[in-house]
């Protein structure tokens, strides 16, 4: 009885590259997909996928892959096309050509020149919009300042702080231009002044009561000195 060559007992393992991983027809999904997706969202063709783009094409592809061996066949696919781009001579089979048509449209050089124009029209519209932006603000800014300046002029009437005016009218003219100061003080500042102004006229308005009462008691001191007519002195 014979025995078996090792050669032969041997048993196949399967192998776990990319290579035989996918077939022909999902080489061609998955490169068809990927053109969908870049279709739609415009962006130019990446040779990773991010995790919302795999489900979508893992689900096209029955679910049988992970993202690592998605992105891993997208790049060998690329290497590939641009290896035939250079030599058609590689293309040896109607799988290769009709992968290398479908590559064609995601890695060409007119696919290449055609997102760069989107990607640079995309970037000159945001840069438009951000400038009409920085307008808007600048505008909105400008009108709040008209209005504060407005608001300025119409509150701070002068008139309300008289006890402030009548005492600075003492010692200079208040013309235009004082006025026009004053008011840049703001309310705030004026009122202060008004005040304290109030608190020193309280003040005298006491001494000239003292004043009366002491002229009153002193002259009736001098009177008695100098003696009552009215008592026949």
């Amino acid at each position: 009885m014979s025995t078996p060559s090792r050669s032969k007992m041997r048993q196949p393992t399967p192998s776990s590259s990319n290579t035989t991983l996918f077939t022909e027809s999902d080489e061609v999904r998955l490169l068809k997909t990927l053109e969908k997706l870049t279709q739609s969202t415009q962006l130019s063709p990446q040779l990773t996928v991010d995790s919302e783009n795999f489900n979508r094409i893992n689900s096209v592809l029955n679910s049988k892959f992970t993202r690592s061996q998605v992105n891993s066949k997208l790049r060998r696919l690329r290497t590939k096309y641009h290896k035939q781009a250079r030599s058609k001579s590689l293309i040896k089979t109607p799988h290769d050509q009709k992968l290398f048509n479908i590559a064609r449209k995601l890695w060409g050089k007119q696919t290449k020149r055609k997102f760069e124009r989107i990607e640079d029209r995309q970037s000159s519209d945001k840069e438009d919009q951000e400038e009409e932006a920085n307008e808007a603000v600048v505008g909105v800014e400008a009108v709040r300042n008209g209005e504060q300046e407005e608001e300025c002029e119409e509150v701070v009437n002068l008139e309300v702080f008289p006890a402030l005016v009548g005492e600075l009218s003492k010692y200079f003219p208040l013309n235009l231009v004082w006025r026009n100061a004053l008011r840049s003080l703001g309310s705030g500042k004026l009122r202060e002044m008004d005040e304290k102004w109030k608190s020193i006229g309280i003040e005298e308005a006491k001494i000239v009561i003292k004043k009366a009462e002491l002229v009153k008691q002193q002259t009736l001191l001098i009177k008695e000195v100098l003696g009552d007519p009215a008592n026949g002195n």
